[in-house]
């Protein structure tokens, strides 16, 4: 993981460490950690600079939306079965 991805972590914390309801977005264990310790610095006053400022383009990190796993369907598949070809289809030539 590039230090860049680990430093972005860190300074999210700290951005959210003035947010009581912020919720860590990170999945990776190593940037969870980092956006903990950045906020709990910053929330301790250890942190003397000032917090740097998103650069051009840059967004506030967010978590990712996972979709819901799909409940099965009673009746069968989604999608129409064939038992053959199409009655309306012209045939090959040569027999196939």
């Amino acid at each position: 993981m590039s230090k860049s991805r680990r430093r972005k972590a860190f300074n999210e914390g700290r951005r959210s460490a003035n947010v009581e309801a912020a919720q860590n977005p990170y999945d990776n264990p190593k940037l969870q950690r980092l956006w903990e310790q950045g906020r709990s610095q910053q929330r301790a006053g250890q942190i003397k600079a000032a917090i740097p400022p998103l650069e051009h383009g840059e967004t506030r990190a967010q978590r990712a939306t996972h979709n819901p796993p799909r409940s099965k369907r009673a009746s069968g598949p989604a999608y129409p079965r064939r038992n053959g070809p199409c009655p309306d289809a012209p045939r090959r030539p040569g027999g196939r």
